[in-house]
């Protein structure tokens, strides 16, 4: 079962690598990635939180999980994307057609493939969330729809990922409010566009906004929504996250949620005037 396993990651590997290049992330325009590191400290499941760089981009079980709300559990060898390890120590797991669940990490392969990537032994392509959405992004800067770059986002060190209707009346104002991150050096604001809206629509209304940050092709927004936001926190949402995924700042966006990201960003990333300028929503 584990020879399998490490066959069936090896041709995902290599598919990875495929969509990498046609999306755009050749050698010659992207940062070099190196995640191997053997003279780190191993990996445990006690200190994987804070060994992102580490974390492998899919997962397996090792030993069969039954997840609230499924009927059956899902049998060992199951292999899934990491979204990203909580804070609680539980792994985010995206099982595809098998849905979502948080796994205990002891139920999975997590550690042993950390330790392989920082070894050398397990190729890492790039950060995880630049993976999963590099290839995925419109670039809302351009008098026509166009692909955003995905080598420039591979630069990012942080992505404030934000969850919001483009047609709902407060969208001028949240946007206002966010704007100043825009131009936020090393992390990138991406709109991850919620209800039934054309991809040249957004574009336009981001444009007429003034605030151009790429957004996910709207057929995919309610997936990754799905995958990134948490089932407890309503919409509009933002969410602060490193390259890996490592979530840094997450909640509804209101007049309380303005100064905790503003205090997470200058945490994570260091304080700077467009830090200071995000403007908190008036109260209704």
């Amino acid at each position: 079962m584990r020879h399998q396993g490490r066959l069936k990651r090896a041709f995902l590997s290599s598919i990875l690598l495929s969509l990498a290049l046609a999306a755009g992330l050749h050698a010659e325009d992207q940062p070099q990635h190196q995640a191997a590191d053997a003279q780190a400290q191993a990996v445990t499941g006690k200190n994987l939180l804070a060994n992102e760089r580490f974390w492998p981009y899919h997962v397996e079980l090792t030993k069969p999980w039954q997840g609230a709300g499924r009927s059956q559990p899902l049998p060992a060898g199951s292999m899934g994307v990491l979204i990203r390890v909580e804070a609680s120590g539980l792994a985010r797991i995206d099982f595809g057609r098998d849905g979502l669940d948080e796994v205990p990490i002891e139920a999975t392969d997590l550690v042993e493939d950390a330790n392989r990537i920082r070894e050398g032994k397990l190729r890492k392509l790039a950060p995880n969330f630049v993976i999963a959405i590099g290839s995925r992004l419109v670039d809302s800067a351009g008098p026509t729809l166009r692909p955003y770059p995905a080598a420039a986002a591979a630069t990012q060190q942080g992505f404030l990922a934000v969850f919001a209707d483009p047609g709902a009346d407060d969208f001028a104002a949240l946007a206002e409010a966010l704007a100043p991150l825009s131009k936020r050096e090393g992390v990138l604001t991406i709109l991850f566009p919620q209800g039934e809206h054309p991809d040249d629509k957004i574009r336009e209304k981001l444009s007429s906004l003034g605030w151009t940050v790429p957004f996910v092709y709207d057929f995919l927004a309610d997936t990754y929504t799905r995958s990134l936001v948490d089932a407890k926190v309503r919409l509009p949402a933002i969410v602060l996250q490193t390259k890996e995924g490592r979530v840094l700042f997450q909640g509804t966006w209101s007049a309380d949620a303005a100064p905790k990201l503003a205090a997470a960003l200058d945490d994570a990333f260091g304080s700077t005037s467009d830090t200071a300028a995000v403007v908190a929503p008036e109260r209704s």
